[in-house]
């Protein structure tokens, strides 16, 4: 059985050799939609068509006959495990779409995972008792992912396929966002007892309506910045340099790092050689954590990214798989003459 590294490996390669903006095009309608589009991107997830899943499949389902669900994944049984609700590849996925899926998976106690798609982006919801989770838990876009984005699509290839483990890594996904979602209603609408909390932590005892009051007034969203700039201020000055890593400059490591690693030019050991370091002005990925070794540097002008290897500047529109993508050769030549 192929470890979780070599999925994604395979994942990615196989999405880099796809030719995406010709498949959408020819994606103009439903039908075309799924041929160009939903189907080959089952197949690189080791799904076939009719042995794993069909298109249109009736289910009669909760009085209603012949009700028609776009893609069932059956595996060979009579009802299904996944289904899929499919829109052509220009429509903008929206909470209806939503809506008549968990319509079916509510009529088909099977279901474990349901997909919205418009052949471009994928949105995995799951169960939560007999209803869809109205989240996705994880949405992947074939022309924008990173590799964390192909390592959480590697738990719905084929070999991979274990429901439990998905709705582990769901049920976490889903405690964050009601974390969030409870913190900002916390600070919102602030209890009594959040109140006397801060009140106390003014050096003050016994608070009142009139305290209450003002104390509320103050919880909004100018503090909660000045707060948050000054925790980002003690996360800075903790640090030897006062530098943060934004999430972005580690996604731009994780592509780069990606297309080293699925280059045949390099071995595991010289590949544990390459890392990132972050500087004031630009953030470069080197050899030997050796500032003379940059194999690539990513900074910014006018707030636009720049990559930079050896001599070249190259302003990219995003940091993005496919941008970066379109210069992994010079990536490549950088790190194979720095690996010596």
């Amino acid at each position: 059985m192929a470890s979780s590294k070599q999925i994604t490996n395979s994942i990615f390669k196989q999405l880099q050799k796809w030719n995406i903006d010709r498949a959408i095009d020819n994606s103009n309608d439903e039908s075309n939609t799924r041929d160009a589009l939903v189907r080959p991107f089952f197949d690189i997830l080791g799904f076939k068509y009719m042995n794993d899943y069909q298109n249109e499949f009736v289910a009669d389902m909760n009085g209603k006959k012949s009700r028609k669900v776009d893609i069932a994944f059956l595996f060979g049984k009579n009802s299904p495990s996944i289904i899929v609700e499919c829109k052509r590849a220009n429509v903008q996925l929206k909470d209806s779409h939503f809506r008549q899926l968990n319509e079916y998976a509510i009529d088909l106690p099977s279901v474990k995972v349901g997909i919205v798609t418009n052949g471009v982006v994928y949105d995995f919801y799951t169960k939560s008792g007999n209803t869809l989770n109205p989240k996705p838990f994880f949405s992947f876009d074939i022309t924008d992912y990173d590799l964390s984005d192909i390592e959480n699509l590697s738990l719905f290839e084929k070999s991979n396929l274990n429901f439990d483990l998905i709705t582990e890594e769901a049920e976490e996904t889903y405690f964050l966002e009601k974390f969030d979602s409870a913190f900002y209603k916390t600070l919102k609408n602030p209890s009594k007892e959040t109140i006397k909390e801060i009140y106390h932590s003014m050096g003050g005892k016994k608070t009142s309506s009139k305290i209450n009051s003002k104390i509320k007034s103050l919880i909004n969203h100018i503090s909660l910045r000045n707060a948050s700039n000054r925790m980002l201020d003690e996360v800075a000055s903790s640090s030897a340099n006062g530098i943060i890593t934004t999430e972005e400059e580690v996604k731009f490591f994780n592509i780069v790092k990606t297309i080293l690693g699925l280059s045949n030019k390099f071995k595991n050991t010289e590949l544990d050689r390459i890392q990132y370091k972050d500087y004031k002005n630009f953030f470069a990925i080197q050899v030997d954590d050796t500032r003379r070794k940059k194999v690539a540097i990513l900074k910014y002008k006018s707030r636009k990214p720049v990559l930079e290897i050896g001599k070249d500047e190259i302003i990219l529109d995003e940091v993005s798989v496919a941008e970066i993508t379109k210069h992994k050769s010079k990536i490549i030549n950088s790190a194979v003459s720095l690996l010596v």
